[in-house]
C-alpha cells in the first residue's frame, strides 16, 4: 500500500511539473500581451506587466485592420469545416454501406493519399489554382482544405460499425437513402463529427502555406498570414504579435471546451485500422 501511494504521488507531482510546462507559454503569452514593448527587453524578464494595458489590441484593429483578419479567417475555417462534414461524412457511408464497382480501389487511392506529404501537394494545387483564376480569392484560400482523405479512412471505419439490420428496416418502412443518411445515420454518428470538427477546425485555423501561396491581397489575409506580418527584417513587434496571438488562441479555446470529451474519441478513433 505504501509502495502504490508513493508511485501515486510521484506520478501527480510529474504530471503537476509537465502541465506547468506546457502552460507556462500560454500564460507568459496572455500577460505579454498586455505589455509596452521595452518590457520585452527587461534583463531579467518580468512575468507580469508593469501596467496592464489594452493599447496593443487598440492597435491591432484600428491600425493593423485586424478584425477583417479575423473575420477572414472565420470564414474560410467555417466553411472548410462544413464542407469536410458533408463530403466526409457521405463518403464514409457510401464505403462503408455500399457496394459497387471499384470501390476498394477507389478507397485505397484515398487512403494512399494520407502517405503524400502535403508539401508534395502545393504546386499541383497552384497550378489547379492558377489555371482557374482562383488566386487572391476568397474560394482559391477555401478549396484545397474542403476535404481530409484522413477523415473519410475514420468515417468510413466509425460507420462500418452501424447493424446493417437497422438500414434495411428503414428501407423496409419506406424510407429512401437520403432520408436513412440524415435520420438513421447521422444521429449515431455524433461522435466522430465532432471529431472530424475538432481536427478540421484546428487544422483550418492555424494553415500558413496555402494562404501564403493564394493571397496577395491584404484584404484577404487570414489571421496567421496577420501575424506573420507584424515581423519584418529590421524590427519585431513582440508587443503586437502576442495581443494577436492570444486573440488568435481564443476560438481553439472555445471549441476545445466545447468538445474535450471527445478528444479522448479522437484518440481511439485514430487508432482504428483497415
Amino acid at each position: 500500500m505504501k509502495q502504490n501511494s508513493r508511485y501515486k504521488a510521484i506520478t501527480i507531482c510529474l504530471l503537476i511539473l509537465v502541465s506547468i510546462l506546457v502552460a507556462l507559454p500560454f500564460v507568459w503569452m496572455i500577460f505579454s500581451s498586455f505589455k509596452r514593448i521595452d518590457e520585452f527587453y527587461l534583463i531579467p524578464p518580468k512575468l507580469l506587466p508593469n501596467n496592464f494595458s489594452l493599447e496593443n489590441f487598440k492597435e491591432l484593429f484600428e491600425r493593423g485592420n485586424f478584425g477583417r483578419y479575423y473575420l477572414n479567417s472565420i470564414f474560410v475555417t467555417l466553411v472548410q469545416v462544413v464542407a469536410n462534414i458533408i463530403v466526409v461524412t457521405m463518403a464514409g457511408f457510401a464505403f462503408a454501406k455500399y457496394n459497387f464497382k471499384g470501390k476498394r480501389i477507389i478507397f485505397l487511392a484515398i487512403l494512399a493519399t494520407t502517405m503524400i506529404p502535403w508539401v508534395a501537394t502545393i504546386i499541383p494545387l497552384y497550378i489547379m489554382a492558377y489555371k482557374a483564376k482562383l488566386i487572391n480569392t476568397y474560394f482559391g484560400l477555401i478549396f484545397a482544405g474542403m476535404v481530409d482523405a484522413f477523415s473519410i479512412f475514420l468515417a468510413r471505419n466509425f460507420m462500418q460499425s452501424i447493424p446493417n439490420s437497422l438500414i434495411e428496416a428503414a428501407r423496409i418502412d419506406g424510407a429512401n437513402e437520403f432520408d436513412i443518411f440524415t435520420k438513421v445515420v447521422l444521429p449515431l454518428i455524433k461522435p466522430l463529427i465532432a471529431v472530424i470538427t475538432i481536427n478540421k477546425f484546428i487544422s483550418s485555423w492555424n494553415a500558413f502555406q496555402w494562404p501564403l501561396l493564394v493571397v496577395g491581397e491584404d484584404r484577404l489575409r487570414t489571421l496567421p498570414l496577420a501575424i506573420a506580418k507584424l515581423s519584418s527584417q529590421y524590427y519585431d513587434a513582440y508587443n503586437l504579435k502576442m495581443a494577436a496571438a492570444f486573440l488568435a488562441i481564443i476560438p481553439v479555446l472555445i471549441v476545445y471546451i466545447a468538445f474535450q470529451k471527445y478528444f479522448v474519441s479522437g484518440i481511439s478513433l485514430s487508432g482504428m485500422k483497415e
